[in-house]
């Protein structure tokens, strides 16, 4: 049986042309019937064949050895930001020990602002003007708890209440903006309810209702009395909302998107009363880069950070997009809008520089000037760097008292905490500032 197996197995190999012979029959073809190029065809199919196998084999062992050391890396980075990174605690009666009756903003001049608790009502008896509030929710996580501020006033809340109270209080002089004109208030008095930690569903089923109670509570007082005609009918002006930060570190964050919509919903609606008021904006704070961050390593721990925050950052303003076509089929009116956070390094940097202080001379000052002085301010429009100190900056931080050696000398430290994550320092003045110069825009219907 042996020897009859053998014996077969040479018959059949009698029978097959030998590789290199089978090969060379194959090219003496292919040359007969497509020639010389559809050798080299051949050879290329062949030649891809062979690269593509080898780089499967390879990539699979490089792609597992590279996400194992970057999975590492990540872990070991985590713990040292953990380590390395100071806990800071809030103001005193934060987040939901909130002061219930708010704090009140009253302007005293064209820069200072006065902060005080209690009630705003000091019309007094037999006043024919009644005293008129402008009244300002934030809820979110922890920069609205005040996370890294030693006081309200100096929080991300203290702020922005300051910044409305600038441009809706009166002032002594009537307000150049059209949509403002006819509304001037006496005081600014804000709720600030935040909590660290919370993703969008949290900030749903935790600080939505004390909005809510709010609502409830301005409603309550305003009944038998000409508050409501006096604040201009509504109970709430303006509310702020700051979510999504807590998200890039979920685990799912492909829920982000259905858990903004049912907190966008729930802010809107309220439980008694249907919905809070259809014109009153709804300003949604947009997420920093997290790449730019000082207290995260560039990689690969910030690298993947600033990844998902632009995800949630994306997710955030398509939900927006979805709610302000909603509001336009309804009212006609847009009245949330997304409060994007200009890079700092890009408003700090020397481009940024250069191009606000070049903007800042125009044609129209030279030809208001003689001719000689034309010359002059042309020059200067070539040399932008030559020209009157007027760095970006000012457009966000307003008058807060900085000189030009100052403003030249800020960094990404000045504007965060010792965390080096929470804003602090200018950094609330600069939210502050663009959180009023985007309900500006609402006021104005302008997009």
């Amino acid at each position: 049986q042996r020897k009859k197996s053998r014996r077969h197995h040479q018959t059949m190999q009698s029978h097959h042309f030998p590789r290199d012979k089978l090969y060379s029959q194959n090219i003496s073809k292919i040359i007969h019937n497509h020639g010389l190029n559809g050798v080299i065809s051949l050879l290329a199919r062949r030649l891809a064949r062979l690269v593509i196998k080898t780089a499967k084999t390879l990539t699979s062992k490089g792609v597992i050895r590279a996400a194992s050391v970057t999975a590492g890396l990540f872990v070991l980075q985590a713990l040292y930001v953990l380590v390395k990174t100071p806990r800071l605690s809030p103001p005193d009666k934060s987040g939901v020990n909130f002061p219930r009756e708010g704090l009140s903003v009253s302007l005293q001049n064209e820069d200072r602002c006065r902060i005080e608790k209690g009630s705003a009502d000091r019309s007094g008896k037999g006043s024919k003007t009644k005293w008129r509030e402008f009244r300002l929710v934030l809820i979110g996580d922890s920069p609205v708890e005040g996370i890294g501020n030693s006081h309200h006033s100096v929080a991300l809340s203290g702020r922005t209440a300051e910044a409305f109270a600038k441009l809706v209080c009166r002032s002594g002089r009537e307000h150049d903006d059209r949509a403002l004109k006819g509304k001037q208030y006496d005081s600014v008095r804000y709720w600030s309810y935040g909590k660290s930690g919370l993703t969008a569903r949290g900030v749903n089923r935790e600080m939505v209702p004390l909005l809510h109670r709010v609502v409830d509570d301005v409603v309550s007082s305003s009944n038998g009395d000409t508050a409501a005609e006096n604040c201009f009918e509504k109970p709430i002006h303006a509310i702020v909302l700051l979510c999504g930060v807590n998200n890039v570190l979920d685990p799912r964050p492909t829920t982000f998107y259905r858990d903004v919509h049912s907190l966008i919903h729930s802010i809107k609606h309220h439980p008694k009363f249907g919905s809070i008021d259809k014109d009153t904006p709804l300003l949604i704070l947009g997420l920093p880069d997290f790449t730019k961050l000082p207290f995260l390593p560039s990689w690969p721990m910030g690298w993947i950070l600033g990844f998902r925050g632009r995800y949630i950052q994306h997710v955030l303003e398509t939900v927006i997009q979805e709610v302000q076509q909603e509001e336009m089929i309804e009212s006609g009116r847009i009245q949330t809008r997304m409060v994007r956070i200009p890079e700092l390094n890009d408003v700090l940097g020397t481009i940024g520089y250069q191009r606000y202080e070049s903007s800042s001379c125009s044609i129209d000052d030279a030809n208001s000037e003689s001719d000689g002085a034309t010359e002059s301010v042309l020059r200067k429009m070539q040399n932008p760097f030559k020209m009157k100190f007027c760095h970006p900056l000012l457009e966000y931080l307003g008058d807060v008292g900085l000189d030009q050696a100052k403003i030249s000398s800020l960094g990404m430290q000045d504007f965060l905490s010792d965390d080096g994550f929470h804003p602090g320092r200018y950094g609330t003045i600069y939210c502050g500032n663009l959180i009023v110069d985007a309900y500006r825009k609402i006021m104005s219907n302008t997009l």
